[in-house]
């Protein structure tokens, strides 16, 4: 559904996109993260036909991008990391004005304004003026807009940038709600937390180069087998605890504080069993033990550890 074939970009002497060669299925959720500057929204516009790549070539829902733009840009819905909003326009207004602009049959524009604005939650607003809606809202908004033609494929530049948790939550149902209604997202982002249980695929970049890219549960299965365990307890003193875990020979211990200890092994659940039973024999109040779950983040650090980003 997406696919770029030895992409590269330059601006002057600067390369800002080199050698990208990727492919996203239809129906995924691909998040393309790095640090600023790592050349994600670079390849969005690219993708979305905005700025012309140096060479290579992009495919999106079959139709090549540089050859034929007006057709494969009537497939694709786009926000911008830096979105503009007519303030002065209704939220109704606003997508009625996009409507017509997609050139969407006349007959059909109501009904689909009024689908959208119950996809992204915004019935109650379909009548307030743009400025007076809040950031949260105002995403949402531009979400409807992107998606107001029926687009096969969203790109999505930093969505979550600037929004408070329980927007971040609205948004994260939202995508989801798309995909299964068959959308294919490429989203960019740097904030890994936003990523994590939503995107089904990732790509890391660093320096303009694709650095890893796969499934994500296959890329998280492919971390070292090594395990962290949380355990929390009362009535103990710390160094007691330490002392303990140390003679049993785990001396990689981390986010130590008053009442709590990260320990870090490969065992197995007997053995991590044995550790808790032993700590309890010890006088130690075990109130919980929980395990790490790998996340995107995980990965993300693994590939940065080997400093190409």
């Amino acid at each position: 559904m997406i696919r770029f074939e030895s992409v590269r970009k330059e601006f002057g002497k600067f390369t800002a996109v080199e050698g990208l060669t990727l492919e996203i299925p239809q129906g995924e959720i691909f998040g393309l993260i790095g640090p600023n500057g790592a050349g994600k929204t670079t390849i969005i516009k690219m993708a979305c036909g905005l700025v012309a790549p140096t060479r290579g070539r992009i495919v999106v829902a079959d139709v090549d991008v540089q050859q034929m733009p007006e057709i494969a840009q009537q497939h694709i819905g786009y926000l911008s990391d830096i979105y503009a909003l007519y303030d002065d326009l209704r939220v109704w207004e606003y997508l009625d004005y996009f409507a017509n602009a997609y050139r969407m049959r006349t007959v059909e524009i109501a009904a689909r304004i009024r689908e959208v604005i119950g996809i992204v939650g915004l019935e109650a607003k379909e009548q307030e003026l743009i400025h007076g809606l809040s950031r949260g809202m105002k995403q949402r908004l531009g979400l409807a807009r992107s998606i107001l033609h029926r687009p096969k494929v969203l790109f999505l530049d930093e969505p979550a940038s600037g929004l408070d948790p329980k927007a971040r939550m609205t948004l994260r149902d939202i995508l989801q709600t798309l995909q299964r209604q068959g959308a294919t997202i490429l989203i960019s982002s740097h904030i890994l937390a936003e990523l994590d249980g939503l995107c089904t695929s990732i790509g890391i970049m660093g320096q303009g180069k694709l650095v890893k890219s796969g499934l994500v549960a296959a890329m998280v299965k492919g971390l070292d087998t090594e395990r962290l365990i949380q355990i929390r307890w009362i009535d103990a003193e710390r160094d007691h605890v330490i002392a303990v875990l140390n003679r049993l020979g785990y001396s990689r211990l981390s986010n130590i504080g008053e009442g709590e200890v990260q320990l870090q092994c490969h065992g197995t659940d007997d053995e991590v069993s044995a550790v808790l039973r032993t700590l309890v024999e010890q006088g130690v109040k075990v109130v919980s033990v929980s395990e790490h779950q790998r996340t995107v983040q995980d990965v993300y650090m693994k590939v940065s550890r080997h400093g190409v980003m």
